[in-house]
């Protein structure tokens, strides 16, 4: 076989098939959180977004954050439910939140620990290359319908993906992402 052919069939296999292996699998998890504690833009499914990561504990954050914009008392609350105001069967139980401002962003604790993270803008990159900018349709075309659940109210939708522990924020259902909610996966 030829030089040309082999890097032809090469070439061939790395396009059908190096995708279906998924990204997150191909990286350590000490890595993925590196990449999202040095490069705020990044959102990892699961993982993290806005320089932190799902289970940090509350002195890693203030480390790397700084100071909140403001810190809400110690309460026990449901995000989704008591915040958001959406009747849902998942759950993101908090004790305390932090906001930040630039981009507005909320980091849930529970324990003291990193329980979510909410990302109210639309400028971040998944792992998987996708702008969040580009709307909530792109990004179901990315994940698929498969383990969606969407959550509706009067005032908009979420994208819930539980599996893989991501949420997108469609405040007025006009297939633009308001926000991002990353929190740990059911499959973790």
């Amino acid at each position: 076989m030829s030089y040309m052919k082999k890097k032809f069939l090469l070439c061939i296999f790395l396009v059908y098939f190096i995708p279906l292996t998924g990204i997150n699998a191909q990286i350590p998890q000490g890595q993925l959180n590196s990449m999202i504690v040095k490069d705020e833009t990044l959102i990892i499914p699961g993982i993290g977004a806005s320089s932190t990561v799902i289970d940090m504990s509350e002195q890693e954050v203030l480390l790397i954050k700084g100071n909140p914009f403001k810190k809400t008392q110690q309460v026990t609350h449901d995000f989704l439910k008591d915040v958001l105001k959406i009747q849902s069967e998942a759950s993101l139980p908090f004790h305390y939140l932090y906001t930040y401002r630039n981009p507005l962003t909320i980091i849930g604790f529970y324990n003291g620990r990193v329980s979510f993270v909410v990302v109210w803008d639309s400028y971040g990159v998944l792992i998987d290359g996708v702008r969040v900018s580009k709307g909530v349709m792109a990004i179901v075309f990315n994940y698929g319908n498969e383990g969606m659940k969407v959550l509706k109210d009067e005032n908009g939708s979420i994208y819930m993906y539980p599996s893989k522990g991501i949420a997108f924020i469609d405040e007025k259902s006009d297939d633009t992402v308001d926000g991002v909610i990353i929190f740990k996966s059911c499959s973790n």
